[in-house]
């Protein structure tokens, strides 16, 4: 026993988001939709276009908040200090993975109960993974929209015993064939400036001085931004852009990806569904061991 089995399956936030068609709108575009062709992407960056209605790009649902709870307290990690004042967060956390299952498509507005569940905490000997479930519920109907769950690497806090991952994990292999598909995304000069407004301000994706100090030659695009630009990629080459095709996507957020990259997703089609990697300015993996399911 390991001293965070008493917590894994307990609930450590709970609350309400309210997300509107300008928020799904302003997302996006934050991803680069209508960026390279202002007409390509209409149903996800325009709400009046003759007999095209909105809709919404599925990696959305990665949004969905409680409020402003920092739910790693009960874990218990020493909390990361800002210019004197403790910024709530642990020192040394990461994001490290991201899956995203829909159970439907979602609409371009509404009100959901969102519940933040502790999954699992594995010793990864140099660091602590948290695994945290994200239930996202209609508020009216009580209907699930879908699952996120993110991965958080916590550096220096491995070593204490714990197991280095999920029983039955599926593994991924690396494909040693050509891409059945290939697409390629610029991202603008700007894309931090814009992604932010969703809501992840994190300073090191716009100062300089704050993106030097946490490692950084200059200031990197958020990674759940990279993450929207695949949800993108694979809605292109594997469902025609319809979001009624999707069914899940999940990655491993392994390098940054700096505002101006251009952005390459090869895709292979599986049994499964596919199987795909990002790469930023032609060769630097930035999403690794991404996968893909349809719905249904």
């Amino acid at each position: 026993m390991t001293k965070f089995d008493h917590l894994i399956g307990t609930e450590l936030a709970r609350g309400v988001w309210t997300w509107t068609s300008d928020a799904t709108l302003l997302y996006a575009v934050g991803i680069g939709a209508g960026l390279e062709d202002p007409l390509a992407e209409l149903q996800f960056t325009t709400e009046n276009t003759q007999d095209l209605p909105q809709q919404v790009i599925p990696s959305y649902l990665t949004q969905a908040s409680p409020g402003n709870q920092v739910w790693t307290r009960p874990l218990g990690f020493k909390e990361r200090e800002w210019g004197g004042m403790s910024w709530g967060w642990p020192e040394g956390m990461m994001h490290g993975e991201e899956s995203v299952t829909l159970t439907r498509s979602m609409p371009p507005e509404g009100t959901a109960d969102v519940s933040l569940v502790l999954a699992g905490v594995y010793d990864k000997g140099s660091g602590a993974l948290v695994i945290i479930d994200k239930k996202v519920t209609r508020t009216d109907t009580s209907e699930s929209l879908g699952v996120v769950r993110s991965g958080f690497f916590i550096r220096g806090q491995g070593g204490f015993g714990g197991p280095r991952g999920p029983a039955g994990e599926h593994a991924w292999v690396t494909q040693n064939r050509d891409p059945d598909v290939t697409v390629i995304h610029a991202t603008s000069p700007g894309q931090s400036l814009i992604f932010r407004l969703t809501g992840d301000r994190n300073p090191h994706c716009t100062d300089p001085a704050r993106a030097r100090a946490d490692g950084f030659e200059r200031p990197i695009f958020q990674g759940m931004g990279t993450y929207g630009f695949a949800c993108r990629a694979l809605l292109r080459g594997l469902c025609d852009d319809d979001v009624r095709r999707f069914g899940s996507m999940s990655a491993r957020l392994s390098q940054p990806v700096f505002p101006g990259d251009k952005l390459t997703t090869c895709i292979w089609r599986t049994e499964r569904g596919a199987q795909f990697q990002t790469f930023a300015a032609g060769s630097r993996t930035v999403l690794d061991r991404g996968t893909f399911t349809f719905a249904g």
